[in-house]
Parts: structure tokens; sequence; C-alpha cells
């Protein structure tokens, strides 16, 4: 009864989010109908990771190293392999993760994101429209349709929560949403670019000094306040850090071992901003894609969107002056500098002089934050909109500004069209389908102005209609705005997110991949396991990834790629002769790195180079090693030799590897620059090498016992909360 009760006390916010979930999966219809695939990064790095977790996790092993990636990986410290994000831990219970699990992935952030906006905007408006349609704003924004990075969705789905619940605390602290709070920040930090997290925590802590100064103002409840808002923050901090402790620790372990651990250069820092030029697509997002125009800004950069009656509202009837527009408005300006890169000079001055602004690329990803602000800026003129409560004078400017931006689109057309060579390529393709594929590979600017400002002025035309003719109805308002960032989306989507690729045809590829880790793919050598190595890279990434054969590759996807792997593959000779050799193999030889020009001068010895060691046995051919089992942290090895030898593990050395044999510990020898071996005695014994980061398996029960006493508390104070009502 009660919970009839509160479905009914909530109606319209459901429907909302039942009708932003419907939005979604219309605007993505091409992942949602599982008919083409996401492209480039999406598939040639995030889903390799997220399938080799899910393959430990079904495995029952704990997701701390994969034997595939790159000759062994520690994919539990690299910060966007999803190794703790909790939404790839769940989704493996439900199979192994497959392209078609990646593409609800991507579709569960977007709609989050939507509905963290939509709460967000109903606590500042109290609006419900008005929630939506700026929820759908955020959803079918520019930087959503940017794609391909999943941990950049990930970030924008719970930005919106992080300040929404926030805001709550800093208005009236209570435990609940301290609580809640810290689990948004959580979840921001494990499933999120970590550049996002910094910045959020930063603006976190200007909301935080803005409120203090609010309260020094208001001295009579000062005190009080204040000691109530500081515990609320001690609270925050405390179940963010419980929840994230395994997270963090190995985030930090694996930060002295990798090139981008230190931070990164100035010039790094810089790359890949956003270029003003594509301020046009705030009215014509479609120019992201043109041939002719030259540009180092990535394509899922270059797109700021919010809709055309947002922008239309903004301009004609801007937010009241007060705190919060204030506050927004400087977002807005400082995210728009920030995001040019080397234009201003706001991205070196935070490069300079704020701590861990330094560690990450990318300033165009500032668009969020732009985006979110402007959204956040145009929602009470959407309510007044909505409510007909615009003055005489603001509906006058709106349709003043709806006739100027018409007559901008005319001229843009009329510029273009002549420069254009739409015509000629509509008239040359065939079927429908050659057509868009046509026009998409060899679109220029000239050709993505026309169609842009075409469609604008289609929905210009209605709203003239609507406002000079029509009944002012909130419905059709909300229709017109819906509609047009769907449509928009569906002109990005393929330049930007989409690909051409069947989903089909990745699953036959992933699902061929044997269960488990099979002993039985080990016996070829590295170069032979590598042969297909590209045969599928432009559908699946590095196909090594799936058919768990070991192999060997110089080439590099994961921004965590260790230090001394990356100094392994410049080493040309040493890398062919251990290219040339299975995963394990016993040398009867140990050189120095000076000598690898001695490692193929004996076909019937095998080497290895470990510094400081200089040591040889008889060589043998009776010398056998076999692998007898293999998982995601264990290598267990059978050796039998005539006379004591070195057996070479293909794997990267990393701190937490130990060795036994016959179950007698055993030193682990830096191998062949990046590899491990150890020194096995003459006759039958067991080798085994166990990854075990004890540390963070022991904040594993930190983080599990914490998430139990947290569903305890919130069950505790949603009973409560519903006993004072009865």
């Amino acid at each position: 009864m009660k919970l009839l009760q509160n479905m009914q006390q909530h109606r319209i916010r459901y429907q909302h989010y039942l009708l932003l979930l419907c939005i979604c999966l219309l605007a993505f219809w091409p992942l949602s109908l599982g008919i083409f695939s996401v492209k480039n990064d999406a598939i040639h790095y995030f889903l390799p990771y997220r399938f080799h977790i899910s393959e430990a996790l079904r495995n029952g092993e704990w997701p701390f190293w994969s034997p595939y990636i790159y000759n062994g990986n520690p994919i539990m410290g690299d910060m966007q392999s999803g190794a703790w994000n909790p939404f790839v831990w769940i989704f493996s219970l439900a199979g192994r993760y497959d392209i078609t699990l990646f593409h609800i992935e991507n579709l569960l952030y977007i709609f989050l994101g939507g509905i963290g906006m939509y709460k967000l905007t109903a606590r500042l408006t109290e609006h419900a429209t008005t929630s939506l349609l700026i929820a759908t704003g955020y959803m079918l924004s520019g930087f959503m349709l940017g794609g391909q990075l999943i941990n950049w969705l990930a970030a924008a789905a719970f930005l919106p929560f992080v300040l929404h619940y926030y805001l709550l605390v800093l208005k009236q602290p209570t435990l609940s949403g301290s609580i809640k709070t810290g689990i948004a920040l959580y979840l921001l930090f494990t499933a999120g670019y970590p550049s996002f997290f910094i910045l959020t925590g930063y603006l976190m802590v200007l909301l935080f000094v803005v409120h203090i100064i609010q309260l020094v103002k208001q001295q009579a409840q000062y005190n009080n306040a204040l000691k109530g808002l500081i515990l609320q923050q001690v609270v925050i901090v405390t179940v963010f850090a419980a929840l994230s402790l395994p997270a963090l620790l190995a985030y930090t372990d694996l930060l002295p071992h990798y090139a981008r651990g230190a931070g990164t250069s100035y010039a790094a820092a810089a790359s890949n901003a956003f270029d003003p030029r594509y301020f046009m697509t705030a009215l014509l997002p479609a120019t992201i894609k043109s041939n002719d125009l030259v540009t180092a800004t990535d394509i899922t950069c270059r797109n700021i969107y919010v809709g055309l009656l947002p922008l239309l509202l903004l301009i004609a009837v801007p937010p009241r002056f007060n705190r919060r527009t204030v506050l927004l408005s400087l977002l807005a300006v400082f995210a728009a500098f920030f995001s040019m890169g080397n234009l201003t000079p706001v991205r070196e001055l935070c490069y300079r002089f704020i701590p861990l602004l330094d560690t990450f690329r990318h300033p165009s990803q500032m668009r969020l934050y732009l985006i979110l602000a402007v959204l956040l800026l145009t929602a009470p003129s959407v309510k007044r909109l909505l409510d007909q409560s615009l003055t005489p004078v603001e509906l006058k400017r709106l349709k003043v500004s709806i006739w100027v931006t018409t007559g901008m689109l005319v001229l843009a057309v009329a510029f273009s069209f002549s420069r254009s060579s739409f015509s000629g390529k509509m008239l040359q393709a065939g079927s429908i389908r050659d057509t868009i594929k046509t026009f998409i590979e060899s679109v220029s600017l000239a050709d993505a102005l026309v169609l842009n400002s075409l469609i604008q002025l289609l929905f210009l035309g209605v709203l003239l209609v609507w406002f000079g003719k029509w009944t002012k109805q909130a419905k059709f308002a909300s229709f017109i705005w819906i509609m047009n960032q769907v449509l928009m989306a569906q002109l990005v989507l393929p330049a930007s997110f989409v690909s051409r690729v069947s989903p089909a045809m990745i699953n036959a590829n992933i699902h061929a991949s044997p269960k488990g880790f099979p002993v039985n793919t080990t016996s070829g050598s590295l170069q032979e396991n590598s042969r297909d190595l590209f045969s599928q890279y432009a559908i699946s990434g590095i196909q090594s990834f799936y058919n768990k054969k070991p192999g060997i590759s110089k080439v590099t996807n994961s921004p965590a790629f260790l230090t001394q792997m990356d100094q392994f593959v410049q080493t040309d000779k040493l890398y062919a002769y251990v290219a040339s050799q299975p995963m394990i193999y016993l040398a009867d030889t140990i050189i120095g790195l000076k000598d690898t020009a001695y490692l193929h001068s004996d076909p019937g010895c095998h080497a290895a180079v470990i510094d400081n060691v200089v040591w040889h046995s008889g060589c043998s051919n009776s010398d056998k090693a076999t692998l007898l089992s293999m998982g995601a942290n264990t290598i267990e090895i059978e050796t039998n030799t005539m006379d004591s030898a070195c057996l070479v593990l293909t794997q990267n050395q990393y701190p937490h590897w130990n060795a036994t044999i016959d179950g007698k510990p055993v030193t682990i020898y830096n191998t062949n620059i990046s590899f491990m071996s150890v020194f096995v005695p003459a006759g039958k014994h067991q080798v085994k090498f166990s990854f075990e980061p004890r540390m963070i398996q022991k904040s594993m029960y930190v983080s599990g016992l914490t998430m139990l006493l947290i569903a305890m508390i919130l069950i505790r104070q949603r009973y409560r909360q519903k006993s004072k009502k009865a």
C-alpha cells in the first residue's frame, strides 16, 4: 500500500524517467537496436579490457592481472580499464562481456546522465517539464554524442548526481545526503575519466567556500551550521574513501611504473584542445565532420550543441542576476577558456599552479562543464516559457532572436550552396544507403552548413508558426525541443560515435574466444600467436586479446603501458628473440643486455638477458617446461631438466609477483628487460607464479563492509522517513 502511495506521489517524475529512457533508445537507435557498433577507442581499448576483466570475474578470480594484454598487465591499476567499475562487475554476472553489453553500458551512462540532470534541475527550478527538457538537452548534448570514450560518458553520468546531492548537503546537512554524495563521488572516480574527478573536486571546494562565506554573513547561525557542515564533509570523504580504497591503492601502486604516472608535459596537457571554429556547433552540430577544415581537435571533442531552443532562450531571455547565475556564468567562461588550450592562458596557469591539473590531457573535455552550466543557466527561462509567464518584451526579444537566427541561416545556405557538392553527391549515388555513405565520407564544410542550416530553418519556421497562430501549449514546445535534439543527433552519430560495422561481426569474434584461461594456446611462439594481430584490428581491436593466445606486439593502445615494456619493445634484437620463443621457455645461457648480438648464435641453446648475471649450463633439447594451469593471477608450470636451468616466463615483472618451487619461495629475476624468470634445479619440479597484491585484497573487505553498512543506514533512514509520513 505504501509503495503504491509513493508511486502515485512521484508519478510524474517516474513518467519522465521512462520518457528519458525512450528518448535515449530512440536517439541512439543504431546501438539500442544492435544495427551498428561503436568505433575507434571504444573497441580498440575499452572493450578488450572489459572483456578480460569479465573473464577473470567469471573464472572466480579478482581482476588484478591479465596475462594476455601486453604480455601481462596490471589492469587493476589502470584508471581507465574499468577494473573497479561496479557496473562492469554487475554486467559480468549477466554473461561474457561482449559488444552488446558494451552498448548497454554506454546507453546506461547516457540515460543516467539524463536522470542526474533531471534531479539537479528539479532541485533548482522545482518544475518537472523544465527538468525533462534540460535533461534531454544534456543527454543528447554534443559531449554525449562524442561517444568512443566510455569513461567520459560515465563521468558525464555521475557529475550531475555529485552536484545535486552536494548542493542538498550544503543547504541542509543530512546523513543520507552526505552518504549519497560520497557514493556519487565513488562512481565518478571508479567509472569516469580521472580528470573529471579532479575538476569536480575543485568545483565542490569552490561551492563549499562560497557557502562558508554566506554563513559568515549570517553570524547568528554560523557556529551551529558550521559544525554540522564540517561533520557532513567528513562523512562524504569517509564514504568515498572507504568505497574507493581498493581502487585508490591500485592506482597509486601503478603510478611509478608507467610514463604518465609522473604527470605529463605541458605540450601533452594542452593537446586536443577545443578549436574555436567549432563554436559554430552550438547551432550547427554536423559541422564537426568537414574534410576541408584542418584541425588538431579530435572529432569526439568538437561538439558543444545543447539544442536550438536553449540557445535562443539564453540570448533572448537571460537569467536574472543572482548568486547562482554568477557562479554558473563563471563556470561557463572558465570552462570555455580552459577548453581552448594554448589559445588562452587559463590552461597553462592551471597546469603550473594548481595541483593535479598537470596530470591529464584533452582540455576539450571541459566542454562538459560548459554544457552543464549553459543548460542550468537556461532552465529559469525555459520554466517561464512553458508557464507562459514571459513578459511581452521578453517574447518580442525571443521572436527577434528567432528571425535573426533565421536570417543568418538563410545567408549560410546562400553562401555555401554554390560551394557545396551536396546535390552532385545525391545524383551520383544509387540507393539511399549509398547516398548517405557517400555524403558522410566526403562531406565538406559547405555541405555540412547547407544540410544543418536547412534542418534548423525548418524548426525555426515551426517555432514562428507556434508563436504566431497556435495555442502556446507546453507539450508542443517540449515536442519541438526533443525532436530537434533527436534529429541533430542523427547527423552527428555516424561521424563521432557509431561505425558501419555490425555488432554481430564483433560478437562472433569475441564469442569464438576460448572460455577461461586455456593452457593449450601457449605452445606456439609469441610471434606465431600474433600472426592474426591486425586481421581484425578495424573490427574488434587487437585480435590476440580475444583468441587467448599469448602474443606480442609493439602496438600500444593503453595509457598505462608499463615503462619497462616500452623499453623492451624499443630493443629490436631482444624483441625479435623473445618473439621467437613461446610464453615459457628454459634458458641455459644468461647474457648481459650488451651481448644481445649472440642471442641467435647457437640454435641448440636458449638464452635470457639478466643484468649482472653471467651463467651457462649444458644445452639440452630434452629439457621440458609444461604449462599446467593458468588463471588471471596464477601460472603453474612443470619443469623436467637434465641440469639446472633458468625458467623464463614472458609476463611483465611487477610488484606483488611471488614464485615457489615445490611450495618453497624462490627469487624472481628481472629478465629480458621486462619479464620474469626463476632458476630451477635439475629434475622434475612444480613452479608456481602468483600475483598477490595483499593490501589491495584486504582493502576489498573494507569496501565490501562499507557497502553493507551504507545499505543498512539508507534502508533505516528510508523506513524512518516513511514512518514519520504515516
